[in-house]
């Protein structure tokens, strides 16, 4: 549920209020790390797709365009029957005036153009339809909208496509209909604006060619972490105030180019080191033009830190209160963010009531589980069905419910006279899901006798063959609560375990440009998920444990270093650390108290050594088995080991898909693995890559939405050369905290264990029949046999 408004703001600046300043150290920046090829649109809804989308021309991109604020993997409707829905920001200038929304698309060469519609709402009042129609390229479609449909701040567009197979009746074909539209030229086309003159002129911001939107925090050669420390809470604000989650961040003496924002943030302390500059900052927070057209200029000066977070505060009380109440914080987004023992409706995703008449019903929304919560089969999550189908429908309809693209319950629509659902109880397993952001779609299969003759043309449009009610309800039972980790869904789902107001350290192991605006980039995104500034403390120097402490470490391969510092590569001759260079470049304490851990030995994998001894070993192995030749204990022993990992992978609802045998950061572009620190109070999250322009380019890729939205399991890796991601299921989990000790919470933690570990029940049961076997054994001959004779 939304939080209360002064909770809110309590929030946001809690960050803000709670800095540390840290001692100072030099520093030589790298240019803007390469920008990550965006996918595009339509060539996969999988996060392995990496089909480059060719740049639009300036030339061709609509003049006074104002970008739709989702990202791009909004972009695609989907079936017979979906909706999409993308907010933008006018002022109110340009209400007054009105204008026309860009809506250019294309669709799947199955598309029946004569019947397929995309109909087109503008806060909540029709605004136009137009035929879907365009299988070759994207088709420019503009539709005028009045002053009176529009408000000033955010505005809300509904498309809904409504399209059909041009010959395959098949619930099957229904999967391949898709429409779509172009993310960099799809928004509001307003009377041209003045610049950026205000906070919500920030919100128009357009996209750069890489389909990202673009902060450059601007930092003098000789920066220093607590610069970095300044501008931080600013940043995360900034992220949370555009409530974009396609957010990419860079650090540079110079302003960037191309649309996006260049960030400013000094004390009178930090500004004396800045030298001279052709920027003029004024005091206090403010928007203003950047030196290039369609660029942004933010700026927070202050005396002190302390000022700096008093004039954020005050910010966030006043000029930004408005559109983060409308943006981050606003209810009926698509998204439930669930809690233990709460009762929810279809609604309240922003899903309205609606007739089908379509073979495949498909409605979908996102469920944010707590980071704590423990996903076993102690109970189960209450659907109340509200719907009703109609006559004539086979006795294979049913409705499917699939979380996290698994089916995981089934309900048959039996009654071919059509039947009305008044609070159907439908029960999802818990197992399930997961902590953070889980996918939950209610497919209703509705077949009739009239779709074997597959005749478009007598399609009957008129006739409903389903209605889903936006009273249905999702009822959360109460749930087991306890931090296990590693878990990187509860990480890009919740922020766990940095989003819980306590402080904890970003260590930069290398910290040049291109290491730095990673971390940055990832604070950002950890931020969103949150929906909170984090209270981060950037340290730019060596992974060290500090007790109760989380960290998030950055680091790369200590050769790149050296390497570096020689001056034969692509960095800078003077690395910055703070405690000098012989601290960031002599030592490699993640290797030494990190990696040599057993525990992310087992989750990130050994060094190259280990990894070749162990494939020769596993080789010799196999070489030298002869399976002829096998006793039949090892065969029995072997099937029921086989049989047993089979039940647990149907158990968990897991395919095997995505798994690695064992992540290799010595062959990956980027690894991410989560440890307990070495001093075992605190948790460490660790990004790894080679050098910095890969850690820069695996970040990137990492936080890309679809991405970040599908990150799963106790580590991750992106291969190389596709950009692939792979996860890798946790093997072992350890405690990262359990803030309810209550004898209710204690006893479905018990429940959820026992439900894991069901080999107990069955070594409990075979061990009272042998007790059984061995009192009976004993008993008869003792006390003999009993005859009525």
């Amino acid at each position: 549920m939304v939080k209360s408004l002064s909770v809110k703001t309590v929030g946001l600046s809690l960050a803000a209020l709670m800095a540390q300043a840290l001692p100072l150290s030099a520093q030589s920046l790298l240019e803007a790390a390469p920008v990550v090829t965006r996918a595009q649109p339509g060539a996969s809804e999988a996060i392995l797709s990496t089909r480059a989308a060719p740049a639009v021309p300036e030339e061709k991109k609509p003049g006074g365009l104002v970008p739709f604020e989702q990202s791009a993997p909004d972009y695609r409707l989907t079936g017979e029957d979906d909706v999409g829905r993308f907010t933008f920001n006018l002022s109110a200038e340009q209400v007054a005036k009105g204008g026309s929304l860009s809506l250019p698309y294309r669709n799947a060469v199955s598309v029946l153009p004569d019947t397929s519609v995309m109909d087109v709402a503008v806060n909540g009042r029709p605004a136009g339809t137009f035929r879907i129609a365009s299988p070759n390229d994207f088709k420019p479609e503009q539709i005028k909208v009045a002053g009176a449909l529009l408000k000033a701040g955010r505005n809300e567009v509904t498309l809904r496509a409504r399209q059909f197979h041009r010959v395959d009746c098949s619930l099957e074909a229904t999967y391949e209909l898709w429409s779509e539209l172009d993310p960099q030229t799809s928004g509001f086309i307003a009377a041209k604006s003045e610049g950026f003159n205000f906070f919500d002129d920030v919100l128009t911001v357009a996209r750069n060619e890489a389909g990202v939107t673009d902060i450059r925090l601007i930092l003098p050669q000789t920066a220093t972490a607590e610069m970095l420390n300044d501008a931080a809470p600013v940043l995360q604000t900034l992220a949370l105030f555009m409530n974009r989650d396609d957010l990419s961040v860079s650090v540079g003496d110079r302003p960037g180019t191309g649309p996006g924002i260049d960030l400013y943030v000094s004390t009178e302390k930090t500004r004396a080191q800045l030298g001279t500059t052709t920027v003029i900052v004024p005091y206090g927070l403010s928007v203003a033009n950047a030196g290039e057209e369609g660029r942004a200029m933010v700026s927070l000066r202050g005396a002190t830190r302390a000022e700096i977070s008093s004039q954020l505060l005050a910010a966030i009380r006043g000029p930004l209160k408005e559109s983060l109440d409308s943006g981050i914080f606003a209810t009926g987004t698509g998204t439930i963010r669930a809690d233990a023992s709460s009762r929810y409706q279809l609604s309240d995703t922003g899903y309205e009531t609606r007739v089908f008449s379509g073979r495949l019903s498909r409605t979908d929304f996102n469920m944010v589980m707590p980071a704590d919560f423990y996903p076993a089969d102690y109970d189960t999550i209450g659907l109340r069905l509200f719907a009703a189908t109609s006559p004539g429908l086979k006795r294979t309809a049913q409705l499917l419910v699939r979380v996290n693209d698994k089916v995981v319950t089934s309900y048959p629509f039996r009654n071919t006279e059509g039947e009305q659902f008044d609070g159907k109880l439908i029960e999802l397993p818990l197992r399930a899901f997961h902590p953070g952001e889980n996918k939950v779609e209610l497919l209703a299969e509705l077949p009739t006798a009239s779709d074997d003759a597959c005749a478009p043309e007598a399609r009957n449009d008129a006739k409903p063959r389903f209605i889903l009610l936006k009273n249905t309800e999702i009822t959360v039972p109460a749930l087991a609560r306890i931090g296990r980790l590693p878990d990187i869904a509860a990480l890009a789902g919740n922020a766990y375990p940095y989003a819980d107001g306590k402080p904890f350290d970003i260590f930069v192991e290398r910290p040049d440009g291109q290491s730095v605006g990673a971390a940055l980039t990832m604070l950002s995104r950890l931020a969103i998920a949150a929906r909170n500034p984090l209270n981060a403390s950037i340290r730019l120097s060596a992974a060290t444990a500090v007790e109760g402490r989380n960290a998030l470490v950055i680091t790369t391969d200590k050769e790149f270093a050296e390497i570096g510092r020689a001056g034969k590569g692509e960095f800078p001759l003077d690395g910055f650390a703070e405690d000098g260079d012989a601290t960031a470049l002599d030592t490699d304490p993640l290797k030494t108290a990190a990696i040599s851990s057993a525990a992310l030995l087992q989750e990130a994998s050994a060094g190259p050594g280990t990894d070749d001894a162990e494939a020769l070993l596993d080789a010799f192995k196999k070489s030298t088995t002869q399976p002829d030749g096998l006793s039949w204990n090892s065969r029995i022993g072997s099937w029921f080991s086989m049989a047993g990992a089979r039940f647990a992978q149907w158990l968990n609802y897991d395919d095997g898909a995505n798994r690695t045998l064992a992540l290799k950061p010595d062959q990956s572009l980027l690894t991410l693995s989560q440890i307990p620190s070495p001093e075992g109070s605190g948790t460490w999250t660790v990004l790894h890559a080679r050098s910095p322009r890969d850690i820069a380019l695996g970040v990137r890729r990492l936080v890309e939405p679809a991405v970040w939205s599908k990150l799963d399991g106790g580590s991750a890796e992106i291969q190389t050369a596709s950009l692939a991601v792979n996860m890798l299921p946790a093997g072992t989990h350890f405690i990262a905290g359990m803030t309810d000790q209550s004898p209710a919470n204690i006893r479905r933690l018990a429940a959820a264990w026992f439900s894991d570990n069901f080999q107990f029940y069955v070594l409990l049961i075979v061990a009272s029949m042998g007790i059984f076997g061995v009192w009976l054994g004993r008993t008869v001959p003792r006390k003999g046999v009993r005859s009525d004779q």
